[in-house]
């Protein structure tokens, strides 16, 4: 606003004009609007939740099996290891529905794993099982003759015969080793005292099982791990 000043009059006298002669008026400052501003930022807080919040009941929770708990490589899964977590994400994640309870509770856990880890169809396995005409032999096994990877059931080795204990003649540079029975299956494992010895069960066909045993008993066998 521009400033309005009145004219004044010479004064003979010397004297300095009156105030009602002289009038200036400053211009009028800006007014902080306080209250329109706090109105603005929590438009813009509520706009910014409703849509967070649209967006997490928008996007779709599908139940997923989880475990409720710790579990070590080799244990047997049951009811109560399992739980129901829901997933709220767009993106494709491998894991088994809540239905899916049949196919692991009674199998065996492949790996260790922490309590929440979602459950696949790869996390178990099936324990094994005797059939027809299949035997199962055991074997006590000194730290050499096993695999430093812990044998769990399920596993498949190769039986490897090694040299006859008493055997006077020495062995032929070159051989190839005595191979007793292939892919046979790891039934059972157990400790053997406190030194590393193991006791493993394996399964095989019948004639294959008892060629093992005889073998174990004329000097030691290796086995072998092999691939699933």
């Amino acid at each position: 606003m521009a400033t309005k000043v009145q004219p004044t009059r010479a004064h003979t006298n010397g004297s300095a004009p009156s105030p009602r002669q002289l009038r200036i008026e400053p211009p009028p400052g800006r007014r902080a609007r306080v209250p329109e501003l706090v109105v603005g930022v929590a438009l813009m807080v509520g706009f910014a939740l409703a849509a967070v919040l649209w967006h997490m009941s928008s996007t779709d929770k599908k139940p997923a099996l989880a475990l409720a708990g710790p579990v070590a490589r080799g244990h047997v899964m049951e009811a109560s290891d399992l739980r129901v977590v829901y997933l709220a994400t767009d993106n494709r994640i491998a894991h088994l529905a809540r239905t899916d309870a049949a196919m692991v509770i009674g199998r065996v856990a492949l790996t260790d794993m922490p309590v929440g880890t979602l459950l696949t169809g790869g996390s178990v396995a099936p324990q094994v099982t005797i059939g027809a005409n299949e035997g199962v032999v055991g074997l006590a096994l000194e730290p050499g003759q096993v695999p430093a990877t812990a044998l769990l059931p399920g596993d498949f080795v190769n039986v490897i015969a090694g040299p006859v204990e008493g055997a006077a003649a020495a062995p032929t540079p070159g051989a190839q080793p005595s191979v007793l029975a292939t892919r046979a299956a790891v039934y059972a494992v157990g400790d053997l005292g406190t030194q590393g010895r193991r006791f493993v069960s394996i399964k095989l066909p019948e004639a294959d099982a008892n060629r093992v045993a005889a073998a174990a008993e004329r000097g030691p066998v290796r086995l072998v791990l092999v691939s699933k």
